[in-house]
């Protein structure tokens, strides 16, 4: 496959395509071709803005009670200390949250495979900077790297095209610089650009290139360029500073991730401050992998979703490609989402250890229900 050399030249996907209707809730996952749309300038008006009534949506006290009794149901079928769901607007204002049992939104949780989505926002933010190409050869900073041929680039590590094997030193015991020595000298399962194939090499590799970037500690780089702008402050590293583990390894509370998924819904901004650019959050969100067969791959056997972004699943697509519903799901059953359609996002916080092919599919089927009752 030829990726394009981009610094954001090109954007994956139409920024106002993502506003596009979506059938939300209906569990359709339609096959798209990354490029949603072209985009374009927007001439300034030298005429004044007509006034605008904002109408907020209300919803009965019942709307909410289908997916307050799934999330019971998945909480006692799983054994869990408990769980809850919280919905948002775009402003901020919560349109329904259930909390059960021992979770709250304050409770630190693992959430395993969700650490991909934050990963990305940070090396998106050396993107932005211009330190660093998506299409770059890695081998400029990773020398470890520089036997690849092809080359590996930073999109292909986001987007598990790269090839890289998962290895045992994931499990801990080495720093992340040692580890990522020991992914380097390890047979490639194929040559970068092939194939998609999940896993957690891939996100090893961008933390340790964040740190050669940033010349720190991942830990220390993500809090400068992306939890600490959000105010996450209760989200923490285990093993940092020498292992931060960058594939899934991050402990955060729901309170926490809300305010990440605030900043995707928002294209970037957080209360006027710009955290990433519109055209980083856009590729992040869009189908990166349209190329590639991935329904054979496990991880998509898990999620039935058979596109993949940077460090995110582009759930719902429309009928131009672009991403409608975008979500950072996780193999300990944590499941946030950005709905563009309905302007909300929203979050099921668990933390299940029986396995993601088991705890993924669970908080999805709330996640759904979730969705189409905000949607009705």
């Amino acid at each position: 496959m030829t990726r394009r050399r981009l610094r954001f030249g090109l954007v994956g996907v139409a920024l106002l395509g993502l506003l596009g209707p979506v059938g939300c809730g209906s569990g359709t996952r339609q096959d798209a071709n990354p490029s949603g749309g072209s985009g374009g300038e927007v001439a300034e008006s030298t005429t004044a803005a007509p006034t605008t009534t904002t109408t907020i949506k209300v919803y009965a006290p019942t709307a909410f009670d289908q997916t307050d009794a799934l999330l019971a149901e998945r909480v006692k079928a799983a054994g869990l200390a408990g769980g809850m769901v919280r919905l948002s607007r775009a402003d901020g204002s919560i349109i329904h949250e259930k909390s059960i049992g021992s979770i709250s939104g304050s409770t630190a949780l693992s959430v395993a495979s969700s650490t991909k989505w934050i990963t990305a926002a940070v090396l998106m933010t050396f993107v932005d900077g211009g330190v660093i190409g998506l299409d770059d050869d890695i081998s400029r900073w990773l020398p470890e790297f520089v036997s690849d041929k092809p080359s590996i680039s930073a999109r292909q590590l986001l987007d598990h095209t790269s090839g890289v094997r998962d290895n045992t030193c994931q499990g801990g015991g080495m720093s992340l610089a040692a580890c990522v020595k020991a992914i380097a000298s390890s047979a490639r399962q194929f040559p970068a650009g092939s194939k998609f194939s999940y896993g957690n090499s891939d996100f090893l590799v961008i933390g340790r290139l964040v740190e050669v970037l940033g010349q720190s500690d991942f830990a220390t780089i993500a809090k400068q360029r992306i939890t600490g702008p959000l105010q996450m402050d209760a989200t923490t590293w285990p093993g940092a500073p020498s292992m931060a583990n960058s594939a899934f390894g991050v402990r955060v509370t729901v309170d926490d991730y809300g305010k990440f998924l605030s900043m995707v819904l928002h294209r970037g901004m957080v209360n006027g401050t710009k955290v990433l650019s519109e055209p980083a959050v856009a590729m992040m969100v869009s189908n990166q992998v349209a190329a590639y067969d991935t329904t054979k791959d496990f991880s998509v056997g898990i999620t039935k979703i058979p596109r993949y972004g940077l460090g995110c699943w582009p759930d719902v697509v429309d009928e131009f490609g672009a991403t409608v519903v975008v979500s950072g799901n996780g193999g300990m059953g944590l499941y946030p989402w950005v709905d563009y359609s309905t302007n909300t996002w929203g979050i099921i916080g668990v933390q299940d250890e029986r396995g993601a092919q088991v705890a993924v599919p669970a908080s999805q089927k709330v996640e759904l229900e979730a969705r189409a009752a905000i949607a009705r």
